[in-house]
């Protein structure tokens, strides 16, 4: 059937002039063939200081666009 692939999964963050600030690997495997996988990613941002909510699993979203204004 064919050789297994590996995959590494890497986060980069920039700021607004493109410059990257953080950078992180996150988690490396291998897929067989005809194996699937499935990622998901969830960014949370919140007003430091203020009580987490429950319903964001800890964080308080904000709105990053009104925030930009």
């Amino acid at each position: 059937m064919g050789e297994a692939w590996e995959y590494a999964v890497s986060i980069s963050i920039t700021n607004d002039r493109g410059e990257e600030v953080a950078r992180q690997i996150i988690g490396v495997g291998a897929i067989e063939p005809g194996e699937q996988r499935k990622f998901t990613f969830a960014v949370d941002v919140y007003k430091p200081g203020e009580p987490a909510d429950e319903e964001t699993n800890g964080s308080k979203l904000v709105d990053v666009a009104a925030r930009k204004r």
